[in-house]
């Protein structure tokens, strides 16, 4: 019995965080006066902008990027 309330309270908390991440900004400035930090933004790909709103997805630099290396073919080690 006491697992299926833990389970059921972990499902709820869960589809507590869904509506409050997807819920439009303005309804979420109005959760200010419960409590100020239910105000914030929830992050990137939020219905407030976007990704693009926050500038942390920014394209990563070339400075760790892995980088092909040519292989040179060896001609006649083969035979035919």
């Amino acid at each position: 019995m006491a697992q299926q309330f833990i389970v059921g309270l972990i499902v709820l908390a869960a589809a507590l965080y869904v509506l409050w991440r997807y819920m439009p900004g303005r309804w979420r400035q109005g959760l200010g006066k419960v409590h100020p930090g239910l105000v914030q933004s929830p992050g990137c790909g939020a219905s407030d902008g976007g990704c693009s709103s926050c500038g942390s997805c920014a394209a990563p630099s070339d400075a760790g990027a892995e980088k092909p290396v040519a292989m040179p073919v060896r001609r006649g080690s083969v035979s035919e």
